[in-house]
This record gives structure tokens, C-alpha cells and sequence, in this order.
């Protein structure tokens, strides 16, 4: 579990940005808090996919 958090952190660290900043925005009143409880496990299942390769 720690590899695919922590070796594939691109999409690691989109996923907790994109998390954050749902937050953020239900905080400003830009979102509800259904729509970011819709939105959030996008965000959590980015957290644990593999990064992409695009080696030829």
C-alpha cells in the first residue's frame, strides 16, 4: 500500500490537492457539502492509482 502512495506520487499529490481545494471551496461557500461529499472519493481513488507511463 505504501508503494502505490508513495512510488506513484503524481497522482498521489493530485489527489490530495484536488481534495484540499473541494474543501476550500465548500469553505468560501463556492460549493456545498453534498457536492464535495459526491466529489471526494474521485479524489481518494487517485490517491492509491498507479501513475501513468507512457514509455514507448
Amino acid at each position: 500500500m505504501n508503494e502505490r502512495i508513495f512510488k506513484n506520487w503524481k497522482t498521489t499529490l493530485t489527489g490530495i490537492l484536488m481534495l484540499a481545494g473541494g474543501l476550500a471551496l465548500v469553505g468560501i461557500g463556492k460549493a456545498t457539502l453534498t457536492e464535495y461529499v459526491i466529489f471526494a472519493p474521485v479524489c481518494f481513488a487517485l490517491i492509491f492509482v498507479k501513475d501513468p507511463s507512457f514509455k514507448k
